[in-house]
């Protein structure tokens, strides 16, 4: 819609990992190096965290995008909500695995063995790539752990990447959890961006998007941007589409920061209206629970007076 208006071949902030507009900071690059070193070294669990938005998955997707010839097959779960026996048969099927006459979990990791050994014998990689691992149910989680014992004398057969929100870390920091977090040997923490990195994140995807001006957002506009997405590029990205949609509307070639705040505001009021809407029916449930309970206890009291004395006797009293 103000593609035209602002000069762009494509909008500079969608949401969508797109790899082509990746921008690698610092942190991103080292995250990168991370997972690419674990694909090329063929380590046995490696596991990347980071607040949701930072770029995990834009990262997975970068590489991905990367990896050359048939030498690594990678299985790429993007909702791991699923049980043992739906998870193994996902796997199977993601990596080309023949599936007819596959019904039990047994015979799905049957199948998987013998892949992964085919596999081995023609020295190809097979990786695990897990997004969202927090949301990971514990039994799954370990059934994961078990798969890392498919193995030789010598290399591990499957190779697992987890992507996860911070509360990943504080599952594996769980006792039950002790003996595959001893299997992890690449860990890396993918922190927001910095103001400068921001300034760089939002110049870098106006370039990407074809943009011959750079200077669409002013200095004041990028800090109001930063302050509120606090480095998070999601946020970033959800903050500076509305405000080109905004700026155009009102015909302004420059985004300041009165049309941050503006922008800002409106998806507050989003927020805290979606929150409202989900809200108010559980307020009105427990209102109704509420003031049953209170009408059956003056209908006890009107007429059981002595039972619903001995009731409160017994529960203030003991």
């Amino acid at each position: 819609m103000y593609k035209k208006f602002y000069g762009f071949k494509e909008k500079p902030f969608e949401i969508a990992p797109d790899p082509a507009f990746v921008f690698l900071s610092e942190v991103h690059q080292e995250a990168l190096a991370h997972l690419q070193y674990a694909i090329h070294e063929g380590k046995g669990f490696s596991v990347i965290t980071g607040e949701a938005g930072t770029g995990k998955t834009t990262l997975v997707r970068k590489l991905l995008n990367n990896i050359e010839g048939d030498s690594i097959k990678t299985c790429y779960v993007f909702n791991p909500i699923m049980d043992s026996t739906d998870f193994l048969h996902y796997i199977c099927t993601d990596l080309g695995i023949e599936s007819d006459g596959i019904k039990s979990r047994g015979q799905s990791l049957t199948a998987l063995h013998n892949y992964l050994l085919q596999c081995f014998t023609k020295n190809e990689k097979v990786f695990l790539i897990i997004d969202e691992a927090q949301s990971l149910d514990t039994n799954l989680l370990q059934e994961v752990r078990l798969l890392t014992n498919l193995e030789t004398t010598k290399y591990k057969l499957l190779h697992v990447i987890l992507l996860g929100q911070p509360e990943l870390n504080q599952t594996l920091s769980e006792p039950r959890f002790r003996p595959l977090k001893q299997r992890i040997t690449i860990r890396y923490h993918l922190r927001p961006l910095t103001l400068s990195e921001s300034k760089e994140y939002i110049i870098y995807r106006l370039k990407r998007a074809g943009s011959r001006n750079l200077a669409i957002f002013d200095d004041n506009a990028i800090k109001e941007i930063f302050r509120y997405s606090k480095g998070i590029p999601r946020l970033i990205n959800i903050v500076g589409d509305n405000a080109l949609l905004t700026g155009f509307s009102r015909d302004k070639n420059r985004i300041d920061k009165k049309i941050i705040k503006s922008v800002i505001r409106d998806i507050e009021i989003e927020e805290n209206s979606s929150w409202t809407r989900k809200g108010k029916p559980i307020l009105f449930a427990v209102t109704i629970l509420l003031l049953l309970f209170c009408f059956a206890c003056g209908l006890l009291y009107l007429f059981f007076p002595d039972i619903f004395n001995q009731i409160v006797r017994m529960r203030f009293y003991g």
